[in-house]
C-alpha cells in the first residue's frame, strides 16, 4: 500500500509539503499541487481520512443511516445524498440498518469513531446514543426538538389524496400505511386523509397497517389480499408508498379489476417506479432531491458551528397520471 512518503518521492517534494497540501495548512503552488496529484493518481494513494480529521479538526465524511437500500424511496435518498455530498467535496458513509436497533447503535459508534462531520438519519431509530455528539439531522421523522428534521408536508399530502378521490366520486375508501409500530412523521398522511373525509361527511377509511417484515421484504401481497377479501366494495385506495400501489396494480390485473374505471388508486412518494407502472401511478410527490440537498447543506453548516432550522417542511404536490 503506497504511503505519503512514496507520493513525496515521486512528486519530487518533501513529505511535509504533501501533508500541508492535503491538510490545507499553507499555500502550495499550483505546479506543486499538480505534481502531487499526479503522483497520488499514479500510485493510487488514498489519504487516511481519520488521520486528516485528527490533524485538521474537520472531517470530510458524512454518515447516512437508512433502514433499507432496496426500498425505492431510500435508494433514491442514497442517490441524492451522495450527489450532494460529493458536490461539496465530502465523502459518504452509507449504513443499512435493516431496522435492527443493535446494528444502528454499532453504526453510530463507528461513525463517531470515524469523526464524521455529521449524520443524516433516514432510518426508524427509536432512541439515539447519548454519547453521539456530531451534528445529526433526520429525514421524514422527528425525534425531538433538539434534533433538526427535514420532512415533507405529510398532512397536506393526505388531504390532497382524499380531495382527489372524493372529486372522482369515490366513497368507500381505504388507506394502507407503513408499520404503525413506528412513530413516524409519515403517520400524518392518515390524519390528513381522515380529516378531509370527515369534513366532507364521508365515512372514515378502512386502515391497513403493514408490518416491518412487509417493509424489509418489499412484499405487501398478504395485506392487499386481506383488504380486498374483507372489503370487496372499496372504490378508492391511498397507499403510503409507491411499492404498495404497484402491488395493488398486480393484484387488480390478476383479478380483472379495472383501474381507474372500478378502482381509483393514489400512492405517496412519486419515486421512479410510479411512472414505470402500467397504468402509471397518480402519486403525491415529495421533493426528495430538494430535501436531501438541504440535509447535506445543514450538516455542513452545523459542522462549521452555524445554527440550522430545528424543523424544515417541504411542500408536496399531486402528480396526476392514469390510476386516478
Amino acid at each position: 500500500m503506497p504511503t505519503i512518503k512514496d507520493v513525496a518521492e515521486m512528486a519530487g517534494v518533501t513529505v511535509t509539503t504533501v501533508s500541508r497540501m492535503l491538510n490545507n495548512k499553507v499555500n502550495v503552488s499550483d505546479t506543486t499541487k499538480a505534481k502531487i496529484n499526479e503522483a497520488m493518481r499514479a500510485l493510487n494513494y488514498k489519504p487516511n481520512e481519520v488521520a486528516r480529521s485528527l490533524i485538521t479538526q474537520k472531517s470530510s465524511m458524512i454518515g447516512l443511516i437508512v433502514p433499507s437500500a432496496m426500498n425505492f424511496f431510500f435508494a433514491t435518498v442514497i442517490q441524492y445524498i451522495e450527489e450532494h455530498v460529493s458536490a461539496n467535496q465530502y465523502r459518504l458513509l452509507v449504513c443499512v440498518s435493516d431496522l435492527d436497533k443493535e446494528k444502528e447503535r454499532d453504526y453510530f459508534s463507528m461513525l463517531g469513531a470515524n469523526r464524521v462531520a455529521g449524520v443524516i438519519l433516514a432510518s426508524h431509530t427509536q432512541d439515539i446514543e447519548p454519547h453521539f455528539h456530531a451534528p445529526l439531522i433526520t429525514i421524514e421523522r422527528s425525534l425531538s426538538d433538539d434534533i433538526p428534521s427535514i420532512c415533507s408536508d405529510n398532512y397536506t399530502g393526505g388531504c390532497l389524496a382524499a380531495e382527489h378521490l372524493l372529486n372522482l366520486g369515490c366513497s368507500r375508501l381505504a388507506y394502507i400505511m407503513g408499520s404503525p409500530a413506528f412513530d413516524m412523521d409519515a403517520n400524518k398522511r392518515l390524519a390528513g386523509f381522515s380529516d378531509t373525509l370527515r369534513k366532507s361527511n364521508v365515512s372514515q377509511p378502512v386502515v391497513v397497517g403493514a408490518s416491518e417484515q412487509n417493509f424489509i421484504q418489499l412484499d405487501y401481497r398478504s395485506i392487499i389480499e386481506t383488504l380486498f377479501r374483507q372489503h370487496p366494495d372499496v372504490d378508492g385506495i391511498f397507499t403510503s408508498n409507491d411499492v404498495i400501489a404497484a402491488q395493488i396494480l398486480q393484484y387488480c390485473h390478476r383479478h380483472h379489476i379495472q383501474i381507474p374505471q372500478q378502482l381509483k388508486l393514489i400512492s405517496y412518494d412519486d419515486t421512479g417506479v410510479a411512472s414505470l407502472c402500467s397504468p402509471a401511478l397518480t402519486s403525491v410527490r415529495q421533493p426528495i432531491g430538494e430535501m436531501c440537498k438541504s440535509a447535506v447543506e445543514f450538516i455542513i453548516r452545523a459542522s462549521n458551528g452555524e445554527t440550522i432550522p430545528s424543523r424544515t417542511v417541504f411542500p408536496v404536490s399531486l402528480t396526476k397520471r392514469e390510476t386516478a
